[in-house]
């Protein structure tokens, strides 16, 4: 054998490297970012929806115990006698007794009774 390599037939090696068709290339790409744009909006889409169904469920929807439990004390209030502290301004605490509404109305009904039966001289008036 010789050192010489043998001649085979080869392909034009020139003919492989030819270029794309312009059409071609402007088309795959026009394609894949149409794609891409419909891809990126689905998926927004789907997490703010995503997004409002969780805040529905976990916030809107979410039972409402704790509301039930505060009105049901806001209520208590309202109805019962009770003794709280309150700090005044120079910092001394203060007792205080906070009583039902209805027994509060009925207290500011009967002093404005009290004071149309006086006249402006505060003497008592006769009917």
């Amino acid at each position: 054998m010789s050192d010489q390599p043998e001649n085979f037939d080869l392909p034009d090696p020139r003919g492989q490297m030819d270029d794309p068709e312009p059409g071609v290339t402007w088309f795959l790409s026009l394609v894949s970012l149409v794609l891409m744009v419909v891809v990126v909006l689905a998926s927004v889409a789907m997490y703010f929806g995503f997004a409002d169904g969780e805040i529905d469920r976990k916030i809107v929807d979410r039972p409402t115990v704790e509301l039930q439990k505060l009105r049901l004390s806001q209520q208590e209030q309202l109805t019962e006698y009770q003794r709280y502290e309150i700090e005044d301004a120079e910092g001394n605490k203060v007792d205080r007794i906070r009583i039902p509404v209805t027994r509060a109305m009925e207290l500011v009904v009967a002093d404005s009774r009290a004071s149309a039966d006086t006249d402006e001289e505060g003497a008592v008036a006769r009917r």
